[in-house]
């Protein structure tokens, strides 16, 4: 009788001592089948573009003025904040003519930057353009457009207005 209690009792912590394995086993296989989980790459968020000025440099003011035959200075960052790279930047800076026609834009410039070694295939850029403003560009109101292409094709843009003026009396 002892020995069917003690036989009784191993059965017992042999019960236990494979329930806690068990235990054991099925906790490390949820942990690592859900450490290993195939987590789909982030392709469709949009880079970020920050320090953005047009006309000065940056932080040197909000109301930009310039004169026809000066430089126009493009300043920005860009960051990607997805799993890809940065490839190309584009610039566009127009004035907005009064017959509203998108025809009639004087542009005084509308480039793509796609072979730019210090942006493109990067993860962070700081860009610096300075622009030329032609002497013959009418006076009045501009749009300057920023746009950020990363690998997967999603974009970002910012913008502002400057103003070409005559220039001042001396």
């Amino acid at each position: 009788m002892f020995n069917q209690t003690l036989h009784g009792r191993n059965n017992f912590f042999n019960i236990m001592k494979l329930s806690i394995k068990l235990f054991a086993l099925l906790f490390v296989s949820v942990f690592v089948f859900a450490s290993c989980s195939d987590d789909d790459d982030d392709t469709t968020t949009p880079p970020e573009i920050t320090n953005f000025s047009a006309g000065l440099h940056y932080g040197a003011g909000n109301t930009i003025v310039k004169e026809p035959g000066a430089e126009i200075i493009v300043d920005f960052d860009a960051r990607s904040r997805n799993d890809g790279r940065l490839v190309a930047y584009h610039i566009e800076i127009h004035d907005h003519p009064e017959s509203g026609d998108p025809d009639d834009e004087y542009k005084i410039i509308d480039d793509l930057f796609d072979n730019d070694p210090k942006f493109m295939n990067t993860r962070n850029a700081s860009i610096h353009k300075h622009i030329a403003i032609p002497a013959d560009a009418p006076l009045g109101e501009y749009h300057v457009e920023v746009i950020v292409f990363d690998e997967y094709g999603n974009t970002s843009d910012v913008d502002a207005i400057i103003f070409l003026v005559a220039p001042a009396d001396e």
